[in-house]
């Protein structure tokens, strides 16, 4: 008997602590929102809304092709020059881009260390110099993909083309330019930080109003005359400078592109770009016999990029 009521009183508990849950579980609802009761008709402009085909309405035509954005893997950024879309990863890699930098700011070194180094014609080693360096930073800002510097890319691109171009003359101004630029490179290549005066430049021939094209194509003519061709002369100089190699073979291919953009000269000349894309393409695939350790290769590659430039040369100065 005392078993039996213990039971019961037990099953009395677990019933009343089932109602009190479900109680508690129902106040925790939230209640539903009171909907407005539908309107008993339309006004007419409404109304219209419904009546006949809706494709009807629709005005202009069709777009052709497909708008979509490219997506992150396609490491595209948007330059509105004469190229378009320019992909610069698949140019020139992050290590040629922040190495050309570090490379320029030992030979900057020696024109800045004195005035007198200076106004003795360092300026206009100084000029060539700082514009490659605002032509990297240029790249660093569009690049596309995560890659040093490019929070500074933008100020730092302004600054070293403005100080390109006052260094035409050796004046005590451009000096004292020219070494604020100097302190600032070493400051970023030592891994610190620099606030560049931030300008609003023109989004349309961005290129052609910072950096004169002449001093890049110098660029490239030191490359073929000072370093490329003396490094393949033989298999041991190609094997010792065969990093360097690539290096050159992409920076030539990064400025080709360069010198496509809108607003540079003879950017609509088709003659002139289809030079332009020529040398790229041979730039690129001397890359790809670089990697392949095929010297005969690079060095036919190699008289073709000499071709090319000359042939150009000869046509526009």
């Amino acid at each position: 008997m005392r078993i039996l009521f213990t039971c019961c009183l037990l099953s009395g508990l677990f019933l009343l602590s089932i109602s009190i849950a479900w109680c508690e579980q129902d106040t925790r609802q939230p209640s539903r929102p009171t909907r407005a009761e539908p309107p008993g008709s339309w006004d007419p402009a409404t109304e219209k809304l419904f009546e006949g085909d809706p494709f009807q309405a629709v005005r202009g035509s069709r777009p052709e092709k497909s708008t979509a954005i490219p997506s992150a893997s396609e490491s595209t950024v948007f330059e509105p020059g004469a190229s378009g879309f320019v992909s610069w990863p698949k140019l020139i890699s992050e290590a040629t881009v922040t190495d050309e930098i570090k490379n320029l700011q030992p030979e900057v070194a020696q024109n800045v260390r004195r005035p007198g180094t200076f106004k003795a014609g360092g300026n206009r080693k100084v000029e060539k110099q700082f514009a490659v360096i605002a032509a990297m930073f240029g790249i660093i800002a569009e690049y596309g993909e995560p890659i040093r510097w490019q929070a500074v890319s933008s100020g730092a691109r302004d600054a070293f083309a403005h100080a390109a171009a006052n260094a035409k003359v050796g004046s005590q101004s451009a000096y004292q330019e020219s070494r604020a630029r100097f302190e600032d490179l070493e400051e970023l290549i030592r891994g610190g930080t620099v606030e560049f005066e931030t300008t609003k430049s023109e989004k349309r021939g961005v290129w052609s109003r910072l950096i004169e094209r002449r001093l890049l194509m110098q660029r490239i003519e030191r490359s073929d005359k000072e370093r490329i061709k003396p490094w393949i002369a033989n298999d041991a100089e190609f094997k010792q400078n065969r990093e360097s190699l690539l290096h050159e073979a992409e920076i030539i291919a990064a400025l080709a592109e360069i010198f496509q953009q809108e607003e540079y000269e003879f950017y609509d000349d088709d003659e002139f770009v289809a030079y332009c894309k020529q040398l790229q393409k041979q730039a690129q695939e001397l890359v790809h016999a670089i990697k392949s350790h095929n010297l005969p290769e690079v060095q036919k590659l190699y008289g073709e990029i000499s071709k090319t430039c000359s042939a150009c040369h000869e046509g526009y100065k």
